[in-house]
């Protein structure tokens, strides 16, 4: 499926806290500001999704620009394209914008209709037709060399094209990132510039904090409160003020009223401000007296789980403001009338800025059966599986869990994925503060890991300060979320012993991929986790591109079945003989197609026993293998023959050609006389499935052989 943008993007935006310089160097453009200001903020009101996606977009060149080393009018042009291309929008019913399923013709024109729309707002806005020119050149399709400004305008195409297929939409998945490079080059020179299509992937191909604050100091940052310098990065959604207001009034009074758990809500002077009805039904004391009250224990009726009163030392709110952190505690809840309660005690710090405390959440859940039951099981599993320190999984529960997590998601074909972590700078912490320090600093970063987990995720320690996050039915973008959420909470956690500073983490996330072994999926997380830490640490790297999503499967050619069905072929020479052959077609050209292969290698950790020009032979120990072997089977180590040509593909839909990479596979047994061949075959398919998920290819039809022209 063509990756153009779909008209329907429902995209959430986001914003970060940081307060950068202006720096307006076009003067038409900042003459111009406020009304391109008003179109932005009406888009906003009119449909969020899309002007944070706009913004997304505007961020995304302004960053791709200044790598480029644009000039700075045609620089600032491209911006302002770039956050006002969708503002046709505004002239778009709710009920087309917000449809879920496709559109029909009917629809669908009416949003081919959004771009006379916006060339006459913006014309109204006083906008120069150069302007309007990127923005039609750029949702038109591809920009022929002859049509002028060719080169904004297609940057404008690719970024909004990436944007889009990254995304989760409301009509589909989101792509993983590396997937959404493959289908740029795969509709290169047809619907993209195929040179600006591998510029773009070189820029993205690393992480590169020094744009960032090339991006902060740009005019974009008037469009929205404390934005954010990176591309995608995010903090708190851009909505629209008035629903916001109604959600944060009407809905959310309506929901704590309906909540089955008491809460309470309190001030950073403690102070209540919020006493619901189930907190009322728990312990029998009315809402309306309590408000403004200095919370104590006592007014909840609060007391240990043994029945001891609560004492300022252990006082959840005073637990709940020392950790800086989610405060979790059993206790015993007496109501008015006598009766005791056994609860689950929840206390939630709530920030705001800097790290500054706002208030604390309350929530108590009545766990009184539950607590029968728990008093008459023993605490074996838990001291088995549980971190002395932390109180997460330990690794050896951790080791134990990976191979079902994988098995689980690989037979119902959910996507699952793996987020490792660790705390940066942490020997510096122990060094400074001391080792008790720095174990304070570990329970905290378990602590926040654990409340951005949801139920059925494990979290572990997976060794010293790094941790494990398995994320269950998740793929690879909205993992990326979760570790981009989780790194943000960890930058604003105060942590007491650091002298109420905070820490930062750098995380590698990746998603289960075919053909993968626990081994290689760890190893490839803690790949970009190396990524994360070598390119300035306090940031997120995401490897691996997910589920192949045409279903192609492997065929394996029993070449060796056939050639061995006499016995007396036990006893000619030793002879090379491929259990599986393949030639395929990888979207992008050759020297990302190399860069995919180091990752394959370094992930299987395969040994390279031989290197030419185009040709490349591993050896991979079977062992790595172990979920395609039957119980009790030996494992076999096989030898991969890799050819890589760089061609040209002619696209059938434009005639354009296209820079891709043809690959002949050969995989075999490195013990030629090894007579396990059936059972060998399984072996070299999911070898051959792992590696096609790096490099993410398609077998070679007949029909597409006569369209590649090889380079001589």
């Amino acid at each position: 499926m063509p990756p153009v943008t779909n008209a329907q993007s429902n995209s959430i935006g986001h914003s970060a806290n940081c307060t950068p310089v202006v720096e307006l160097t076009d003067p038409l453009i900042q003459s111009r500001l406020g009304a391109y200001s008003g179109l932005f903020y009406a888009l906003r009101a009119k449909h969020p999704p899309t002007a944070a996606h706009g913004l997304r977009v505007a961020i995304g060149c302004s960053k791709w620009a200044s790598w480029r080393k644009t000039d700075s009018r045609e620089h600032s042009l491209l911006e302002v394209a770039a956050l006002l291309h969708d503002v046709g929008k505004i002239g778009i019913p709710d009920r087309v914008l917000q449809k879920p399923a496709q559109l029909d013709c009917q629809e669908q024109l009416m949003m081919e209709m959004q771009l006379s729309t916006a060339t006459e707002m913006l014309r109204g806005a006083g906008a120069s037709e150069e302007l309007i020119n990127i923005i039609r050149l750029a949702r038109s399709g591809y920009v022929r060399p002859s049509e002028t400004p060719r080169e904004s305008a297609s940057m404008l195409a690719v970024v909004d094209a990436y944007d889009s297929m990254i995304t989760e939409q409301v009509f589909r998945k989101a792509l993983s990132r590396e997937r959404a490079i493959d289908e740029l080059f795969e509709h290169s020179g047809s619907q993209f510039d195929a040179q600006l299509v591998r510029d773009f992937a070189e820029m993205l191909s690393q992480p590169r904090p020094e744009l960032e604050s090339a991006v902060a100091k740009r005019w974009l940052v008037r469009f929205a409160p404390n934005p954010t310098p990176g591309f995608g990065e995010s903090d708190s959604a851009i909505s629209c003020g008035a629903v916001q207001n109604l959600v944060d009034t009407v809905f959310h009074r309506r929901l704590l009223d309906s909540l089955t758990d008491a809460a309470v809500y309190l001030d950073q002077d403690g102070q209540v401000l919020h006493w619901n009805r189930a907190a009322e039904n728990l312990t029998g004391r009315q809402a309306a007296p309590l408000t403004h009250r200095s919370w104590t224990p006592q007014i909840m009726g609060l007391r240990t789980e043994s029945g001891e009163d609560l004492t300022a030392e252990n006082c959840p709110l005073q637990a709940t403001r020392r950790a800086n952190t989610q405060f979790s505690s059993r206790l015993q809840v007496r109501h008015v009338d006598g009766r005791v309660f056994i609860v689950n005690f929840t206390g939630i710090p709530v920030f705001a800025g800097k790290g500054e405390l706002s208030g604390v959440i309350l929530l108590v859940r009545d766990a009184s059966a539950q607590a029968n039951l728990e008093q008459r099981v023993q605490s074996l599993h838990v001291i088995a599986s549980q971190d002395n320190l932390t109180k997460v999984a330990n690794r050896a529960e951790m080791d134990r869990q990976l191979p079902v997590f994988l098995d689980a998601h690989v037979s119902t074909g959910q996507p699952g994925s793996l987020i490792i972590c660790d705390i940066d700078h942490f020997k510096r912490i122990n060094d400074t503060h001391g080792h008790q320090a720095g174990d304070e600093a570990l329970v905290t970063f378990a602590n926040v890991l654990r409340e951005c987990s949801r139920e059925g995720d494990l979290v572990a320690r997976y060794g010293g300060e790094e941790f494990v996050l398995l994320c269950a039915g998740c793929d690879n973008p909205a993992a990326t979320a979760r570790a981009e959420e989780i790194r943000k909470a960890v930058e604003r956690t105060p942590v007491p012993a650091l002298n109420g500073n905070t820490m930062t983490a750098s995380f590698g996330v990746t998603e289960h991929q075919p053909g993968d072994t626990p081994s290689t999926f760890v190893a490839r997380a803690d790949r970009a986790l190396l990524t994360a830490k070598s390119t300035g640490r306090n940031r997120v790297v995401q490897l691996g591109s997910g589920q192949t999503p045409d279903g192609d499967t492997v065929q394996a050619r029993e070449l060796c079945v056939q050639q061995k069905a006499s016995w007396l072929n036990w006893f000619t020479s030793r002879q090379e003989v491929p259990i599986l052959e393949t030639e395929r077609l990888a979207s992008v050209p050759h020297t990302l197609a190399i860069q995919k292969l180091e990752g394959f290698i370094s992930d299987h950790k395969a040994e390279v026993l031989k290197t030419e020009k185009f040709q490349v032979t591993l050896r991979i120990d079977g062992q790595k293998f172990e979920a395609s072997r039957r119980k009790g089977e030996r494992s076999a180590v096989m030898i991969m023959d890799i050819t890589l040509k760089p061609v040209d593909y002619r696209n059938p839909r434009s005639n354009a050609y296209q820079s891709k990479t043809k690959l002949l596979v050969s995989i075999r047994a490195a013990n030629a006389r090894d007579r396990r061949a059936t059972a060998l075959i399984g072996q070299a398919n999911q070898l051959l499935a792992s590696f096609n998920s790096y490099l993410v290819t398609q077998v070679i039809t007949e029909d597409m052989r006569s369209a590649i022209a090889e380079h001589r």
